[in-house]
């Protein structure tokens, strides 16, 4: 089996917990084929005792210092090892290479909560459940803390704090973006509409409702909530894209709307001049549009940002081929 397949493998083994396997394929298998922070990583993985994990992980990161699946993992043995100050200091370094990372939020507000340091792991705990609404692990621990602290007057007005954290347009936000991810329309529509009660004027919430409303063919409406958002933030790079893509889903043939993507596409790649799908975009439309030498310059663009672009080439060689001989 090649590499990826062998790291597969050993995942699901310690998913299943069978980690006497695991352990036995990055000994025989991965030891062999792999790198050597692979093997020290997996080997602290697959490992079953909290000490073999710690030294598995630190092993790790003297090879590959900037790692964060390292960082975090060695976070959390230290956690385990009960030293909750160095297991923080680890939190915090992820948190730096990734701010949204919604499951370091939690493991740091558990360190927190094993020093006793109740409103900063509280604080924690909010953060996870606000970039991650669906992180149940995150929601448990913050029921149990309080519960916890319920009856104590010291803590009445951070438990006060806390509930209305929930109430914040980017909890809502972010949950929508969940529901939506996991097939839940209605869902993800519903608290959406919680974000514009909260929050009228964030322009992404309209972007995201659109896209929404594209999946269900909706597609007039989807023009109303792109233009919505770009109505609100003018830089909303993406809903510019989005609105463009109409005329492909309609397969239009109308001049006037082609131009009109077209234009859509240009402040796209004006605003991020390296959007390889907004110039492919933009490629079609003007063969569609009959314009083929506009075309060849926009695939040329993408060849200077991705040698490599198949698509681009396949599409440059067809123009050349069919309409320019």
């Amino acid at each position: 089996m090649n590499k990826k397949e062998l790291l597969n493998k050993i995942e699901n083994f310690v998913v299943d917990k069978n980690y006497a396997a695991a352990r036995k394929l990055v000994r025989n298998d991965l030891k062999r084929t792999g790198t050597k922070f692979e093997y020290y990583f997996y080997m602290g993985f697959a490992s079953t005792d909290a000490m073999e994990r710690l030294k598995n992980f630190e092993k790790a990161i003297e090879i590959e210092p900037d790692n964060l699946d390292a960082i975090i993992n060695l976070a959390n043995a230290k956690d385990e090892m009960g030293d909750y100050d160095s297991a923080i200091e680890g939190y915090n370094l992820a948190l730096e290479k990734d701010v949204n990372n919604a499951l370091v939020y939690n493991n740091r507000g558990f360190s927190y909560f094993h020093k006793g340091e109740y409103e900063n792991a509280l604080n924690d705990y909010n953060k996870a459940i606000m970039l991650s609404p669906k992180l149940k692990i995150a929601q448990y621990n913050k029921d149990e803390l309080l519960r916890l602290l319920k009856d104590d007057e010291n803590f009445q007005e951070i438990i006060q704090n806390s509930e209305e954290s929930n109430l914040d347009y980017r909890y809502y936000f972010n949950l929508g973006i969940q529901e939506a991810n996991q097939g839940n329309i209605n869902e993800a529509m519903l608290a959406y509409n919680k974000v514009i009660g909260l929050k009228p004027d964030f322009a992404p919430v309209y972007m995201f409702i659109g896209i929404l409303e594209f999946q269900k063919e909706n597609y007039d409406k989807a023009y109303e909530y792109y233009s919505k958002s770009i109505d609100i933030d003018s830089k909303m790079t993406d809903a510019y894209f989005n609105r463009a893509q109409i005329v492909f889903a309609t397969k239009t043939d109308d001049k006037r709307k082609l131009e009109a993507a077209l234009k859509d596409l240009q402040m796209a790649v004006e605003l991020d001049n390296k959007f390889i799908d907004a110039y492919y975009s933009m490629a079609v439309i003007y063969k569609n549009l009959g314009e083929y030498k506009p075309a060849i310059e926009m695939l040329d663009k993408i060849l200077e940002i991705d040698e490599q672009s198949v698509n681009a080439r396949a599409l440059k060689k067809l123009l050349i081929k069919k309409y320019l001989n």
